[in-house]
């Protein structure tokens, strides 16, 4: 019996066989070809070679050649259709006429997979874009792939063998890898940023995953660590840092670096005592040079400034420019404090002399206001208010000296802080209101205007006077909010009154200049006038002469915008600032406010009554209303006419008042007017 035979009866080939005779007809089949086709040995036998059309079976037996043996690739459908790859091996027994032809039918499926599923790990884990090392369950590399070698320098051969501790920095101390190899086996894993060391010596920041690889018994066999150098990621971090932390300018901190570093310092003085001084540092006529030279100069300036200050003060003091022209610096220590007087004298005498910048030399002086550690407050903001109070009181003085804060004035910055503070949630809790002044032709005797004036209905304080809180608002931008608010509700209010009749004149509402900030004030107007159905004409806005300086020059094309609406603009507080007969003649106003001033002293004042009687040719001149504000007495009314100025407002006629009260003022008003004419009427017919 040949050894095909034996294979054939005691079935113990691994491999699908089949016999065909000199006609191609299939003679014998094993149990294994059966279950890999899917078909039974009854219909598999006796069965011609076409239905085994995979293998081709014809044409091995026309072979001329008559070879022993051979083999060749190819694919196996079985009974439920599915095909799958094998090999075939054929082998010749017999005569050309009688030649039995036996196959061996390998199935290469299971294999092919293996491999394939091997070249494809081998290649993800060689074109990853981490570096991989496994070790063995004691911490021995077994392999590394080539991202490995790239970012450490080592090749496979220098640390095969070897555990990780090749790579260690030295940056980590024993308590860290400790905590490391305790979490690592209690948890199973380990992630976290890690300091290592190249081959050629380097120290380099990784990202680290560490996994453990257990067995069917739960046991550790290996260990699988992937990580990636974040050097590159590190340094763009420390840079994004640098930027939020320092003034782009100077590369001084700034004021997020600064307020943590006065935290820091504070909340040391829980655990011992700490003293320091804040000094509010800020150029005297600094705008001067900005603005006449130019903002590239400016800078140099504050270059040159900040790099002398820093350098000329000791290691553990701290320096940050606050913004613009300012300065804040940290004095630490209680003997400086003893001593802050002649610090103050020695930073005042770096300015001796001029500075020096690629625009040539300047000199510069300095105003510093000071304020103490825990003598003034315990609270960081409050300090740096107190020292920026202690040095505008030197700005006012001339500058180029120091002020040490004066304790006695925390309560009134105290309360302006605490209101800072609680603007925003008063504009949420609806605790401010607008109420209206009216606005009189004395001439006529008609309220042709109202001017609209916030104001702040405390829960606790009562009405707070615009006078403390327009400016904290104005410092702290919410402004705006409150600027919209006003206009809103003005126009609101002036729908209502127009649709019962009851007042149909102009709705006067001031405009601050950081209601430009967003350049969305036009957007703002028009869109109120569309939804509240308001003429243009019924609205003015009064904004004041500091929004025409030069540097807001950019802010007039608003402005003609705004008033193309027809909107009416007018110039609150005339006279006071920057008042020149050329802006008067150039700019787009319809209104000017003479300011309460110029109003006071009217009646005794020859140089008020000039002034007005000036401003009133002016009004005719480049024809504009005027209207003359703070009017408190009837003598000054009386001049005002007298000098033709008719349109007055001021308490002689009422205080401003809330919506409802104003109507009630109003109604009263007409009625007294009414009772005035007839009366005059009745001494006529006498």
């Amino acid at each position: 019996m040949t050894f095909f035979n034996n294979a054939f009866e005691q079935d113990k080939a691994p491999m699908g066989l089949l016999k065909f005779n000199a006609d191609g007809i299939s003679i014998d089949v094993n149990d294994r070809y059966s279950v890999m086709s899917g078909f039974s040995k009854s219909n598999l036998l006796n069965k011609p070679s076409d239905i085994f059309d995979v293998f081709s079976i014809k044409e091995i037996q026309l072979k001329k050649t008559a070879d022993f043996s051979g083999y060749y690739n190819s694919i196996l459908t079985n009974q439920s259709g599915k095909s799958f790859p094998v090999q075939v091996f054929f082998f010749f027994q017999g005569s050309a006429h009688e030649r039995v032809t036996t196959l061996f039918i390998k199935d290469l499926s299971s294999n092919d997979i293996a491999k394939s599923k091997v070249s494809i790990i081998k290649k993800v884990f060689n074109q990853s874009k981490e570096a991989i090392a496994i070790t063995d369950n004691r911490g021995y590399i077994q392999s590394v792939n080539e991202k490995f070698c790239h970012i450490t320098g080592y090749s496979s051969e220098d640390v095969i063998g070897k555990t990780p501790a090749i790579l260690n920095s030295g940056r980590h101390d024993d308590d860290f890898y400790r905590e490391f190899w305790y979490k690592l086996r209690k948890e199973g894993g380990w992630h976290g940023e890690i300091w290592n060391k190249r081959k050629n010596g380097d120290v380099y920041p990784e990202w680290l995953n560490i996994s453990s690889v257990r067995n069917e018994d739960g046991k550790i066999t290996n260990y699988i660590a992937q990580f990636i150098d974040i050097t590159k990621r590190k340094k763009s971090e420390e840079e994004q840092l640098f930027q939020a932390y320092h003034d782009p300018l100077t590369n001084l901190p700034n004021r997020n670096l600064l307020f943590e570093k006065l935290r820091n310092l504070c909340d040391r003085d829980t655990k011992c005592s700490t003293h320091f001084a804040v000094l509010f540092c800020d150029l005297d006529r600094f705008k001067l040079i900005n603005d006449s030279l130019g903002h590239q100069v400016g800078d140099e300036l504050l270059k040159s400034v900040a790099y002398r200050l820093q350098n000329k003060l000791r290691e553990n003091d701290i320096i940050a420019r606050s913004g613009g022209d300012e300065f804040i610096i940290i004095i630490e220590g209680e003997k400086a404090l003893k001593n802050i007087d002649k610090i103050c004298l020695q930073i005042l005498a770096l300015f001796t002399d001029p500075f020096e910048t690629k625009y040539g030399e300047f000199r510069a002086s300095l105003s510093i206001g000071v304020s103490k550690f825990a003598i003034d407050s315990l609270d960081v903001r409050e300090l740096i208010s107190y020292a920026d109070t202690a040095m505008l009181k030197i700005k006012e003085k001339g500058g180029n000296n120091y002020e040490i804060f004066d304790n006695k004035e925390r309560l009134m910055i105290k309360q302006r802080l605490e209101l800072e503070q609680e603007i925003s949630q008063a504009i949420k809790s609806k605790h401010f209101e607008v109420w209206y002044q009216p606005q009189i032709n004395a001439s006529t005797r008609e309220v042709y205007g109202v001017e609209c004036l916030l104001r702040w209905n405390h829960p606790e304080q009562g009405v707070i006077s615009p006078n403390l809180f327009i400016p904290l608002a104005e410092s702290n931008g919410s402004i705006k909010e409150l600027g919209y608010f006003v206009l809103k509700t003005a126009c609101k209010q002036l729908r209502q009154w127009r649709i019962n009749n009851i007042f149909t004149g102009i709705m006067a509402i001031n405009i601050s200049i950081r209601q430009f900030d967003r350049n969305d004030l036009f957007s703002q107007i028009q869109e109120l006038l569309t939804d509240e159905m308001v003429p243009g004409n019924a609205i003015e806005l009064e904004v004041t002469e500091s929004l025409f300086l030069k540097d807001n020059s950019h802010l007039v094309p608003t402005l003609v915008a705004i008033r193309e609406l027809g909107v009416k603009i007018a110039i609150d507080d005339f006279g006071t600032g920057y008042s020149s007969l050329q802006r008067l003649k150039t700019l787009p106003i319809d209104n000017v406010k003479i300011d309460k001033c110029f109003i006071d002293n009217i009646v005794e004042s020859e140089e008020d009554i000039s002034i007005v009687q000036a401003v009133t040719s002016l009004s005719k001149t480049f024809k504009f209303d005027l209207i003359a504000e703070g009017i408190e007495e009837k003598e000054q009314a009386e001049k005002l006419n007298s000098l033709g100025c008719f349109n007055h407002q001021g308490f002689l006629y009422s205080k401003p008042l809330k919506a409802d009260d104003f109507e009630v003022w109003l109604k009263a008003f007409k009625s007294s007017d009414k009772q005035k004419l007839s009366a005059t009427q009745k001494m006529g017919c006498k």
